[in-house]
Parts: structure tokens; sequence; C-alpha cells
């Protein structure tokens, strides 16, 4: 009995936008992974965020998510670099050549209006809950096991690290003023209004934290005194 030849698999192309559009077969049919906004990660909309402000070269985007200035989301190289490939194949973002004399083209990144619109719909669901994990806390959660003298010891070096981070954040405020060419705080319509948010509270919470410890230290002391008394 002869065999009926096996229909052709069907492969529809997305609409063209204004970036390269790639399509992905699933179960038979390609599909534009645009219409699947819910499979984007938290890192995704990060990236596009940091897009919708300016364009941007992966290595670019790795210094604005990589220590020291990662006040929003940290990432590495090994995650943002996959991440823009897959981006970049739901139409969200879009990139153009640059040549460079003896080296790779370099790419340079930038977000569709599709990618624009699935980050404001992102940022119109709220409420989001906060994210904790907070190492320092972790140990705070255990200092009772140390003496006194030890706990404070601990605290005072906790204290001048963050100290330190406030000073460093300091100046990437004052760089991020000059490259927008504006006085902050910038006004809320200006797409720096975020970044002077995001830093100020880097600075804000570091304050705090700082006067946490010092209350902490003032328990131990306190502590430290009544067990000195009770040796007399």
């Amino acid at each position: 009995m002869p065999v009926s030849p096996r229909p052709a698999r069907k492969t529809t192309t997305a609409p063209a936008t204004s970036g390269t559009v790639r399509t992905k077969t699933i179960r038979g049919q390609a599909k534009n992974l645009s219409e699947e906004p819910s499979r984007i990660p938290t890192i995704g909309y990060v990236i596009l965020g940091r897009l919708a402000q300016a364009e941007e070269t992966g290595y670019d985007l790795s210094l604005f998510m990589g220590p020291p200035r990662n006040y929003i989301w940290e990432a590495s190289h090994s995650q943002i670099y996959p991440l823009l490939a897959t981006l970049t194949d739901q139409g969200l973002v879009q990139f153009r050549d640059v040549p460079q004399v003896g080296k790779p083209n370099k790419k340079i990144y930038s977000i569709t209006a599709t990618g624009m619109t699935a980050l404001q719909d992102w940022v119109r669901n709220a409420p989001t809950p906060m994210t904790r994990r907070l190492e320092f806390n972790a140990k705070v959660n255990s200092l009772w096991l140390l003496p006194p003298s030890e706990a404070l010891t601990v605290l005072d070096e906790q204290i001048a690290m963050t100290e330190a981070e406030i000073e460093m954040i300091n100046g990437h405020m004052n760089d991020a003023e000059q490259r927008s060419g504006q006085a902050f705080p910038p006004p809320p319509a200006s797409k720096y209004s975020g970044i002077y948010a995001n830093i100020r509270y880097a600075l804000d919470s570091r304050r705090y934290m700082i006067e946490w410890y010092q209350s902490i230290q003032k328990d131990f002391r306190a502590a430290a005194a009544i067990r000195k008394r009770a040796r007399k």
C-alpha cells in the first residue's frame, strides 16, 4: 500500500520590525518570541531599561551591571551576552555593527519599539516584593556568639567598608551628573531620574546601615560594661 507523503512543515516568519527579528520553530511552526513577554527574566528588563536610556555595547552593559556600579542588578559577561542574543531573537533589541581596525566588528545594541512596549508593560506590573540575601545581616544574627570586643571589631570593619562605599558612590553620582549635562536632581520625566533615584537609594541605605551598625555597637558596649562591673 503506497504511503502518503508527509505534509511539509509550515514555517511562519514574524513581521519585520526596526531590528533583526529571528524566528524559532516550535512544534512545526515558527513563532515570534516577542509574543511571550512573560518569558523575559528580570535581568532582561534591566537591560531593556538601560537601553531605553541610551544604546550600549555588551561591554558597556557589563560595566553598568558589574561591581562597583551595580546599584540595580548584578550580572556577569556570561549572563549578559546570551541574554542580548535572546532579546534580539525576541525582537526587543536590535544591533548595528561598527567596524574596528584589527578587531571584530563592535555590536551597538538599542531597544526596539516592541522592546519599549514590553518594558512599559513590565513597569506597570506592580507591586514588586523585595528580595533579600544579606550576608552581613546573617552574621549579625549570630554575632552574640562572639565576645563583645570581637563583635565590636567586626562592626568597626563593616562601618569602615560602608563609609568607603559611600565615598565611591558619591563619585559615581558626580560622574552621572556630568554625563547628563543637567543639575541633579533631574526632573521626573528625565531619563536620568531613575539613575539618580537608584544612586540616592544606594547612598541613603548605606547611611542607614551605618546607623544600624552603631546601634548594635552601643548594645555590645553596654553589655561589656555590665560584664566588667560584675567582675569587680
